[in-house]
């Protein structure tokens, strides 16, 4: 789908009010060689450490990073903690002056403990209940009136105790008597009171755990009645589905990313539906490009954030990988990237066990590239075995051939390819057991 990029730029006019649980990520990064003698655990040399904005005011911190205004409602403690958090929101530029102080509830932290790289551990100081009537009643008081400066209302409830009840039905009822959208991204319990919001947007387990049913597909039109709400169901490596309240279905394929860390995905994605919506993007148009804003973040480590330029860069360049044509061959296949006047550019992904034909090329200059795997490569009278960075380069008139030790993928970079200048003098093919041992002893295909 193309998005304009003139109307992504508007998200830096919009003001967006984000209300719900707010949180500390706070991430410990160490060190380990060594087992403890008094537990079978590693023992951890803490190196560093920091703090980042999470839940609700991470929902924020996504909306700045786009360029808009937020407005961020929630409640933190009358604890150590809060100093944190409002250092953390100067910095990130949002505006503070919906959030409550309690004397009943504790500042949410989430302690990840990050150990030579890998997430290894983490420690929840949750404070769950809702707070108290009272607190509630001042809470709401105080959030109503600031619902007519936003254009869009988000809800981010992580179960935390902030989104009570009565709370989101009087936040709910004040923000559609204004003529506000309203998206709600809550976690499975008394989920009733955001009925009526314009979106909801549940994971695919969520949609299980709120309706029983054994599949999405099942629960996306029961969900669409309860709550009189289209629901755009987020479902990770596999996309997105959204089910429309005039009964359409339609899928969003999955992002041609690789992950890396998905904490916060959930995140930027209802930051981004906001903003859509704030400017009149129709969902499946807002739909799509949180994906493309999810598949971004998915790639930084740790609670990250996408920017308005990344955001925008992505639809202006549809040109990835995973999008481009496959063209067949014996030995895998070939990815054309590019074949101008100037050069021509491929990916060749090569099968274990497999060669391709011994050729010559008169005018064609090239260089291989290997990206990984183990490739035996034949260049005239040398032959080489080439491993992950190692490159190559074939002058014209050379006759040339490579076999797949490993599966592998091979940059090639020449120039100009004409099909006409290609020589071949035997035929790709595939080795049996015995050549291939041959070649490649102490391995079987």
């Amino acid at each position: 789908m193309k998005h304009d990029p003139l109307q992504i730029q508007l998200f830096r006019s919009k003001r967006v009010l984000v209300l719900g649980d707010i949180m500390i990520d706070h991430y410990i990064y160490g060190d380990s060689n060594r087992i403890s003698p008094e537990a079978p655990v590693p023992i951890v040399n803490r190196k560093s450490e920091s703090y980042h904005l999470g839940g609700a005011a991470n929902v924020a911190h996504a909306i700045t990073s786009l360029g808009a205004e937020v407005l961020l409602c929630g409640v933190v403690g009358n604890d150590d903690a809060k100093s944190i958090v409002f250092n953390l929101l100067h910095k990130a530029a949002i505006a503070s002056h919906g959030i409550f102080f309690s004397d009943t509830k504790k500042t949410v932290i989430k302690q990840r403990i990050v150990v030579n790289g890998h997430h290894m551990l983490r420690l929840d100081s949750d404070d769950t209940p809702y707070f108290s009537e009272e607190d509630c009643r001042r809470f709401t008081a105080m959030v109503e009136p600031l619902i007519v400066w936003a254009d869009v209302v988000l809800f981010s409830d992580y179960g935390k105790g902030v989104c009570s009840p009565s709370l989101v039905k009087r936040i709910l009822a004040h923000a559609k008597a204004h003529g506000k959208a309203v998206i709600a991204d809550f976690k499975p319990g008394n989920d009733a009171r955001f009925c009526g919001a314009n979106l909801i947007v549940p994971t695919e387990q969520e949609t299980r755990e709120l309706t029983g049913c054994s599949t999405f597909m099942e629960a996306g039109p029961r969900l669409v009645s309860e709550y009189q709400s289209d629901v755009l169901v987020t479902r990770g490596k596999e996309g997105m589905t959204i089910f429309f309240k005039n009964g359409d279905t339609t899928s969003i394929p999955p992002n041609p990313m690789n992950e890396f860390d998905v904490t916060g995905a959930g995140d930027t994605i209802l930051a981004i539906l906001g903003l859509a919506y704030a400017v009149g993007m129709p969902l499946h148009e807002a739909a799509t490009l949180a994906n493309r804003g999810e598949g971004i973040v998915v790639q930084k480590p740790g609670t990250a954030t996408v920017s308005l330029e990344e955001l925008i860069s992505s639809v202006e360049d549809n040109r990835h990988i995973e999008g481009v044509s496959l063209v067949p061959k014996i030995w895998g296949y070939e990815k054309w990237l590019e074949n101008s006047d100037k050069y021509c550019s491929k990916i060749l992904s090569l099968n274990k066990g497999f060669q391709c034909s011994l050729h010559y090329h008169k005018m064609k200059d090239e260089m291989f590239l290997i990206l990984k795997g183990h490739v035996r490569m034949e260049v005239g009278d040398t032959v080489s075995h080439m491993r992950e960075g190692n490159f190559v380069r074939i002058a014209p008139e050379t006759p040339h051939r490579f076999t797949g030790i490993d599966n592998s993928m091979i940059l090639e970079v020449s120039t100009y390819h004409d099909e006409g200048d290609s020589y071949r003098i035997q035929e790709s093919r595939k080795l049996d057991e015995y050549e291939f041992s041959f070649l490649a002893p102490g391995r079987t295909i």
